[in-house]
């Protein structure tokens, strides 16, 4: 009895599906306002005797955000349109390209921003302060990275649990219709050769 019984498969979950959905935007937009912050600035007398702030948004320090972040707008239309196999293809790309992030995200923390402050100081200008850092950008891209990590892992583990956006609208849905049609043109052609198209019905 035991070997004949067969495994059901997962019930598939449209809930699970929007996390993953959430979590990709949510990390998109994080990353998008990473980027439009500023990082870093710092304050040089210039040889005209004004002051001037050289600075660093996120956009500048890590061009790589804005771009990401219109990439992972892109991979949850690929998510809700793939299943099986290619959806965890995908997921796996969106953990690839949120641990990237993070691993520049913490190099950032840990000094990079120095260096872009000091190559566009002012021609001629001494600095009369220190770096000023701003975290909440880093931290920002780390948490977008961890948001899409979240998702792609998300999706690599439970892709089979998610429906695929517009499976209702596929062709075996249309096939179950013609039947019905094909019997009604059956009874209108009886009808029409004079036949009782209930006769053999009834025997």
């Amino acid at each position: 009895m035991t070997s004949a019984q067969v495994s059901e498969p997962e019930p598939r979950s449209r809930g699970l599906l929007w996390i993953v959905v959430l979590l990709v935007l949510a990390g998109a937009g994080v990353l998008w306002g990473a980027s439009a912050l500023t990082w870093a600035d710092q304050q040089f007398d210039t040889p005209l005797g004004s002051t001037m702030t050289s600075g660093g948004t996120g956009a500048q320090l890590r061009p790589e955000l804005g771009p990401m972040a219109l990439a992972s707008l892109a991979a949850v239309a690929a998510v809700l349109a793939t299943g099986g196999l290619l959806r965890r293809l995908m997921g796996l790309l969106v953990v690839l390209a949120g641990a990237l992030l993070g691993w520049r995200g913490y190099q950032t923390l840990t000094g990079g921003w120095f260096d872009y402050v000091r190559e566009h100081a002012p021609a001629g200008g001494t600095p009369v302060s220190e770096v000023s850092t701003q975290p909440a950008g880093p931290l920002l891209m780390l948490l977008g990275a961890l948001l899409l990590v979240a998702a792609g892992a998300l999706t690599v583990l439970r892709a089979g649990r998610m429906p695929a956006m517009g499976a209702k609208y596929s062709a075996p849905g249309t096939a179950k219709e013609r039947p019905s049609h094909d019997s009604d043109r059956q009874l209108w052609n009886e009808l029409d050769a004079g036949r009782d198209p209930t006769a053999e019905d009834d025997r």
